[in-house]
């Protein structure tokens, strides 16, 4: 069979799936990797040893008015015929070329062309970091990332704002999937405002609830709305969603789980939950970075907290965590107030002097009075022990009941 021939029934086969809309194969064939288009190459290739074809028959198609699926086809092999030779330009501008056609065609389409718009949306997205990575050595601020963020978005758009009147042949279903990728890429550019906007623009359409959606598309959507509160320190939030992506992630995804946990351990300590050593020993990774953090917290060592924290910082501002880590210091020094109210038989009157005593204890030997009576203002302000100071008899006042109430009953 020669290259035009079958090209020419490969064209087809779109063509085919589309008429029978054919959605689940489609997302199948489309993929600029998949086998069908690999095989697809092959042939042609076989036939003359060359891409030819593909840009004669793009001659042959100028000529004549031509269908938008065959157009859509013959780019999206011209894309994957350049992916596979390594010239990562040539193949984003059809991949780019091909989605813009495909999304002209999308308000014709119901549910059914929605899982092919998810292959299509992560392999532009794909080959745009490869453009990227190859022009750098030329262009170092090549940025076609930026362009592909852009033309994913209106593929968003077009699921989230679908007026089917038949809820279960709408584009909405894939609103979340295409949330995600957009997240993906956003976050890679650091455009934390356009996550915020995507997710309030969510909030405020009319779409089923996000419990009715795969739950591939709910782990992945909360995680990444968890990641945006943690970022804004709004804790509370931050551990709904993360906990219930740890929660609902597959069992096997240790990384995905890894990196949740990164950043919902930092929260559950400033709950007082500190990690267990059976969830130390499955992650490792979390071990390393807070397993001696919760054994100073555990113990009320204050001074060896803050040198684990300095050694650590780099490393945590790295992850984005090392707010919330230092966040959880509060709970070391209140454990330690504890340990001093015990100690005194819980006494409900306790001189600041005793707390000194216990700061230098805890590797903070040069700790004033006065700094000591302003931290136990500070813990009494946000909550962690209950009572009042008298300033001048030198002594903390208890309450009576629950001087130390739940850290988990602050948030």
């Amino acid at each position: 069979m020669s290259g035009p021939e079958r090209l020419g029934m490969a064209i087809h086969k779109f063509k085919i799936l589309k008429s029978a809309k054919n959605g689940e194969e489609l997302a199948q064939v489309i993929p600029i990797d998949s086998v069908y288009t690999e095989r697809v190459l092959d042939d042609i290739w076989n036939g003359k040893g060359s891409w030819d074809v593909l840009y004669e028959e793009t001659t042959t198609k100028k000529k004549k008015k031509v269908q938008l699926w065959e157009e859509m086809a013959l780019l999206h092999f011209q894309a994957a015929a350049m992916y596979r030779q390594g010239d990562f330009m040539a193949s984003y501008k059809h991949q780019l070329d091909m989605y813009n056609v495909y999304l002209r065609e999308l308000p014709n389409m119901s549910r059914w062309g929605v899982p092919a718009l998810f292959a299509i949306s992560n392999d532009l997205s794909h080959i745009a970091r490869c453009a990227d990575q190859q022009q750098s050595a030329t262009d170092p601020h090549a940025r076609k990332i930026e362009e592909a963020t852009r033309t994913i978005s209106q593929g968003f758009s077009l699921c989230m704002t679908d007026r089917e009147v038949l809820l279960s042949k709408s584009r909405k279903w894939g609103t979340y999937h295409m949330a995600n990728i957009l997240f993906r890429l956003y976050l890679r550019l650091k455009a934390y405002n356009l996550c915020t906007s995507m997710i309030q623009a969510i909030k405020t359409s009319e779409l089923p609830a996000l419990d009715r959606f795969p739950m591939g598309d709910q782990v992945t959507f909360r995680f990444h709305r968890g990641m945006l509160a943690f970022r804004g320190e709004k804790y509370a939030l931050a551990k709904d969603d993360l906990l219930f992506a740890l929660e609902h992630c597959h069992r096997n995804a240790f990384r995905n789980k890894t990196r949740i946990l990164v950043h919902l351990a930092p929260i559950m300590m400033m709950e007082g939950m500190l990690p267990q050593s059976r969830l130390l020993r499955r992650y490792p990774p979390i071990k390393a970075l807070y397993a001696d953090l919760a054994k100073a917290v555990r113990s009320g060592n204050i001074g060896q907290f803050d040198l684990l924290l300095q050694a650590k910082e780099q490393k945590l501002a790295a992850l984005g965590t090392y707010t919330a880590a230092e966040q959880v210091r509060k709970v070391a020094i209140r454990q330690l107030l504890y340990k001093v109210y015990r100690l005194e038989n819980k006494a409900s009157r306790i001189s600041f002097v005793k707390f000194q005593a216990a700061f230098a204890a805890a590797s903070l030997p040069n700790i004033e009075l006065a700094e000591v009576e302003c931290i136990l203002a500070d813990m009494i302000f946000g909550g962690y022990m209950k009572g009042y100071l008298a300033h001048d008899h030198g002594i903390a006042v208890l309450s009576k009941q629950t001087p130390f109430p739940p850290i988990k009953s602050l948030y």
